[in-house]
């Protein structure tokens, strides 16, 4: 198991080492058992990251703000010009940011996000930047798409792309099968943020239990928008449509007949007098069936 010292942690996680120290102290991070200085294990290490920023993100959540959102307008702070015209020092940006927005992103991440168009790929910048000062390698996630202004090149890609659906593939299931039972279960920062969403929007009326109706209320439903068609369409004098969505009526109402348990009624037979073969359900006077005198 690969295992950091407290410095090559803090240099992981673009965090201090005081950071990582009072971390450490708090039992946030865990360290290895062992005499001698703190060493922590990369799982942990891995770990405390994605709590942090799950953390990072509820706050975010709570001001009205997204990772895409807020990458937007880094992106836009990044690249603006000063008052006098001439661009500003990436210093002088990152401190008119909020610490939240900047958070998000390593530094890594930041200084390839103000590499101009043309001079290379962000994303392979990033991966650069990151290697050399000892960051988390890039990942790939909407929030970066938006940060650098596009997705990875075809060289940078395959690699970042590849865990990213695996990642989305592990928690896909099959129809039958219920999400607690599922090859990856919700983490622990997903069921956090379902309790908070539940906290924010209270349930004002208990939910009514499902009835199985048999499949009357769907049917019901649809027949009642197909006839409402079926209405306009004969308004409309589009005979086209409306011979179509009146086989589709009579088929209906067969169903409806089968989930009530009944027979269907007898339809009149023959034409109108009138000569209209539409009205199939009115009341007009007939005359007898052209297959039946012939």
């Amino acid at each position: 198991m690969e295992e950091l010292n407290a410095v090559e942690a803090a240099r992981r996680l673009g965090l201090s080492r005081e950071a990582v120290d009072a971390a450490a102290r708090e039992g946030r991070l865990a360290a290895v058992a062992g005499d001698g200085p703190r060493r922590f294990s990369a799982q942990a290490v891995e770990e405390f990251h994605q709590r942090r920023m799950a953390q990072l993100v509820a706050t975010l959540a709570r001001s009205g703000e997204t990772p895409v959102s807020v990458a937007c307008r880094v992106r836009k702070g990044l690249h603006a010009s000063g008052d006098t015209g001439l661009p500003r020092a990436f210093a002088a940006k990152l401190s008119a940011m909020p610490s939240d927005w900047r958070m998000l992103f390593n530094r890594a991440e930041l200084a390839a996000a103000c590499v101009k168009d043309g001079e290379g790929c962000r994303w392979c910048k990033a991966a650069e930047y990151a290697e050399f000062l000892g960051l988390r390698p890039v990942e790939f996630a909407p929030a970066r798409v938006e940060l650098f202004g596009g997705p990875p090149c075809g060289k940078c890609g395959p690699g970042l792309l590849r865990p990213y659906w695996a990642a989305l593939e592990a928690r896909v299931h099959g129809g039958a099968v219920r999400p607690s039972k599922a090859a990856v279960p919700p983490s622990a920062a997903e069921r956090e943020r379902a309790r908070e969403w539940v906290q924010r929007h209270p349930v004002t009326a208990a939910a009514r239990p499902v009835q199985d109706d048999g499949g009357r209320g769907m049917v019901a439903r649809r027949l009642r928008e197909e006839r409402a068609k079926l209405k306009s369409a004969k308004r409309a004098g589009d005979q086209r449509s409306a011979l179509r969505l009146a086989r589709v009526v009579r088929g209906l109402e067969a169903d409806a007949a089968a989930v009530d348990g009944r027979t269907t009624a007898a339809v009149k037979p023959g034409r109108l007098a009138c000569g209209h073969p539409l009205a199939a359900g009115c009341g007009c006077p007939r005359r007898s069936s052209a297959r039946a005198t012939s």
